[in-house]
């Protein structure tokens, strides 16, 4: 019989291909649900105080340790070089920070998790009580080079005084540069894309001969740029001892946005948001308590992951558990163990089915020694030469149950079988007899 060479063959042809297709489904559903990684490779600025100075980056580090990443840095010269790097899609680079300004330098693999603070814009002048953006028309002015958030705003200052590049001489000089360069007159105006704690920031505030400027009309300026945000740095709030600056000022500032690849694991997203919520929500110089992280109108495309934060989605299981042992969890209960249980359901399923099988033939012989035995007695009556017929139906029974190839635990039903066929023989040969 078939179905019995399929039983002594069952390792080869059953128990062995569903183990090896439980592990290959276990590899793939690994693959498909893979843990995230124990590290975070981050590109980060740092000449330009591009809000990740070192302080706030240990912070990070010793945030993200908690949970179980390690922070790998990767330092650049500015901004946009640790942004070139983010983009550079065959990089490890996975995360870091740039200001809305340089959006434009951005590509469809980087996506923002969050505005995770704002810089200012400084503009220091040597010309007293400047109060007018007209005032910059024929004076030497220096920032950061072409590409940099610094020149775009010079030159979107400019524009709202209705003044060309060509109507001031712009140079281009680091933060560094151009304070010396201030100090010594060899420049009228220095523009800064910087944090309040930039040293370069500090040391211009605290000059004698060089003057903090706002900007009339900021809110205009800022309606045709929404990369730009408008506030008031109130009298004396950088120094209230020294009434700096003397007077409210209107002043402009660019957002910093937290930027992650596309690509990067949900989970470390998740993780990196965690991070940011605890360092940047507290008050600090100009910001109130809760103002940052904020998730709405980022300068980059939102992250799906940080949208769904926003709406207070996220695994329940992270909820529940420490951010490493999470992720395990999840991959085992939601990939792992149903692979699991499917595959003992199935190696248990298939015994029953040949159990099933064998005991339905036993069944059907049991069934045609019934039907013979239930024409023996009407036959010898009626009809004895019907006995030889029903005594050949009987070999032809006897000759398959001798033949079959029954596994061991079913020797005592095939022996019992073989009993009962003994007993009918007997009775038909009795009746014969007669």
């Amino acid at each position: 019989m078939k179905f019995i060479l399929l039983y002594r063959r069952r390792w080869a042809l059953f128990y062995l291909p569903i183990v090896a297709l439980a592990l290959a489904a276990m590899w793939l559903a690994v693959r498909l649900m893979p843990i995230p990684p124990s590290v975070l490779v981050m590109s980060v600025g740092t000449s330009d105080g591009g809000g990740n100075g070192s302080y706030l980056i240990e912070r990070y580090r010793d945030a993200l340790e908690r949970q179980g990443i390690r922070l790998d840095l990767r330092a650049a010269t500015s901004t946009q070089q640790a942004l070139a790097l983010l983009r550079n899609f065959d990089g490890p680079e996975q995360a870091g920070f740039a200001n809305g300004m340089l959006s434009g330098m951005a590509s469809p693999d980087l996506q923002a998790l969050a505005i995770v603070g704002k810089q200012p814009v400084w503009i220091f002048s040597r010309i007293p009580n400047m109060a007018n953006l007209s005032q910059l028309r024929g004076l030497r002015i220096a920032s950061r080079g072409p590409g940099t958030a610094a020149y775009a705003v010079t030159l979107l200052l400019l524009a709202q005084a209705q003044l060309q590049p060509k109507d001031a001489t712009l140079e281009s000089l680091e933060p560094s540069a151009g304070v010396k360069a201030l100090q010594e007159g060899r420049i009228d105006v220095l523009v800064m894309v910087d944090t309040s704690e930039a040293q370069a920031v500090r040391e211009l505030t605290r000059a004698s001969g060089i003057w903090l400027v706002g900007v009339s009309q900021a809110n205009s300026l800022v309606a045709r740029e929404p990369r730009l945000q408008a506030f008031i740095l109130p009298e004396g709030s950088i120094e209230l001892r020294g009434d700096i600056p003397p007077k409210d000022l209107s002043m402009l500032a660019v957002m910093t946005n937290l930027l992650v690849r596309k690509n990067l694991h949900p989970a470390m997203q998740r993780a990196l948001l965690d991070a940011a919520q605890e360092i940047h929500e507290p008050a600090g110089f100009l910001q109130r308590h809760g103002d940052y992280p904020r998730l709405r109108n980022t300068d980059f495309p939102l992250s799906p992951v940080a949208r769904a934060m926003a709406l207070g989605e996220r695994p329940w299981l992270e909820r529940l558990l420490p951010y490493r042992t999470a992720q395990w969890t999840e991959l085992l209960l939601y990939a792992l163990l149903p692979i699991l249980l499917i595959t003992t359901a199935v190696l248990v399923w298939i015994p029953r089915l040949f159990a099933w099988r064998i005991n339905a033939v036993l069944q059907n012989y049991y069934g045609e020694l019934k039907f013979l035995e239930a024409e023996i007695r009407p036959s010898a009556a009626d009809r004895p030469l019907e006995l030889r017929h029903l005594l050949s139906r009987l070999d032809a029974i006897e000759h398959r149950v001798a033949t079959l190839d029954l596994p061991n635990q079913y020797a005592d039903r095939w022996y019992t079988l073989r009993e009962h066929l003994a007993k009918a023989r007997e009775s038909l040969f009795e009746l014969r007899g007669r």
